[in-house]
């Protein structure tokens, strides 16, 4: 059992609302489990304008990413989209 909670940003929840009906299922059921279980061994850290946040990784084409920050024992997670417009998307949501 996970000794840390999760929860999405409003932001992440639109983004989440948005994905395909398969990749919503298994980022519910399998990935953000596993950043639950552990952020830190399961997301590398980023750096820049980005730098106390986290990135996890998963599917492939597209490939998805999950950005997030730990705050103690709490993840939140920021961001959620495709490889090719994350990085723009949390960046214009700082």
């Amino acid at each position: 059992m996970s000794e840390y909670t999760l929860e999405l940003s409003p932001a992440a929840m639109r983004d989440y609302k948005k994905l395909p009906l398969q990749v919503q299922k298994d980022l519910a059921l399998a990935h953000l489990e596993k950043i639950k279980e552990n952020p830190f061994k399961n997301g590398k850290p980023l750096v820049g304008a980005l730098r106390n946040e986290r990135s996890y990784h998963f599917g492939r084409k597209p490939e998805y990413r999950v950005i997030y920050y730990v705050d103690g024992k709490c993840v939140t997670v920021t961001v959620i989209g495709t490889r090719e417009d994350i990085y723009k998307k949390a960046k214009g949501r700082r």
